[in-house]
């Protein structure tokens, strides 16, 4: 008797909450975009980050210094799937903040603190799928990416960096990378920025140590010399070498010349209370049992709409709503 009735107080919570939850839609396109703006020169994009202060997913926090919640990686991730699939000619991509002397905050702190345990693991998750992302394309679409550091990259914008290929940052004597989660929240990195230190990076485990340790990070010849960074300019120099950097990376790639792009169109779907509706896939929500059920090419389909390209050449007349994307609300 008390196992069920201690579920069905379980069950009228989590009913209660999905009155009270806020629905989030991940689908986006550039002529949205709050916080980054995309500037293409030749076979080199700039993807920069200019977090809107205001701009918070919800009340009760500004995203200062270029800090994060989930709609600021929301746009990048939208970001990164479009230089990639639509722009093949697109064979550098550079990140680097639209602000001065501030390169990213990391995930805003005030956000966090607001959120619910399921709501951080959550955010963690889509922003390491972010980085993943970035480093998928470097490897497999040869789409590079660089990123320049132009003032403090702390926390989750360094993890940012780590996604990178080549790191820069500039030599002014206050710009620095660091991990400060653990000496001022007692907390571990949370969007691979540990694992990127020594195993994509190869830090030497004693010094990735040290650099979780410090608040105010490394900076300069020393964030060289402990691999944390690829190199640093001179502010004096600073814009030439970074641009001459992108062209050298660019030259490097072997992405096609001449390809064609392909248009990453909005994604049909019908959103209800309990389900979420695409051309090809269902989504029934149980918000009482905790459940969800996905449903791909079900028999309520007509065949017309599960229409999958059998050439290549018929893949951009197809919008390419049948790609893998991510799903439209969380």
């Amino acid at each position: 008797m008390q196992n069920n009735a201690s579920r069905e107080s379980a069950a009228g919570h989590n009913a209660q909450r999905a009155d009270t939850m806020q629905v989030i839609d991940f689908q986006t396109d550039p002529s949205r975009y709050r916080h980054w703006r995309i500037e293409h020169e030749g076979d080199i994009a700039y993807l920069i980050m200019d977090v809107d202060q205001a701009g918070g997913l919800s009340d009760g926090y500004e995203l200062k210094l270029n800090s994060y919640d989930l709609g600021v990686d929301i746009e990048l991730n939208d970001a990164v799937q479009r230089l990639r699939f639509e722009h093949p000619e697109v064979r550098c991509v550079v990140i680097k903040s639209g602000k001065d002397n501030v390169f990213c905050a990391g995930a805003n702190i005030r956000m966090l603190g607001k959120s619910t345990h399921g709501q951080k693991v959550n955010f963690c998750k889509f922003t390491n799928e972010t980085r993943l992302a970035i480093e998928d394309a470097s490897e497999n679409s040869k789409q590079i990416y660089v990123c320049a550091i132009n003032g403090n990259a702390a926390g989750g914008g360094y993890e940012l960096a780590l996604a990178a290929d080549h790191i820069m940052l500039v030599d002014d004597r206050r710009s620095a990378v660091a991990l400060p989660e653990t000496p001022l929240l007692a907390v571990l990195p949370g969007t691979g920025g540990l694992t990127r230190v020594t195993d994509k990076r190869k830090v030497r485990r004693d010094r990735a140590d040290v650099f979780c340790s410090i608040e105010e990070g490394i900076r300069g010849a020393k964030a060289v010399e402990w691999r944390l960074v690829d190199e640093v300019v001179p502010n004096s120099k600073w814009k030439q070498t970074v641009a001459a950097r992108a062209k050298e990376v660019a030259a490097r790639s072997d992405r096609p010349k001449g390809a064609r792009g392909i248009k990453l169109g909005a994604l049909e779907r019908k959103i209800e209370t309990d389900r979420v509706s695409y051309s090809h896939v269902d989504v029934e929500i149980d918000r009482q049992r905790g459940l969800v059920t996905t449903y791909a090419l079900t028999s309520k389909r007509s065949a017309s709409c599960c229409f999958v390209p059998r050439e290549v050449r018929k893949l951009y007349s197809s919008t390419m709503n049948f790609l893998p994307r991510p799903m439209g609300t969380g």
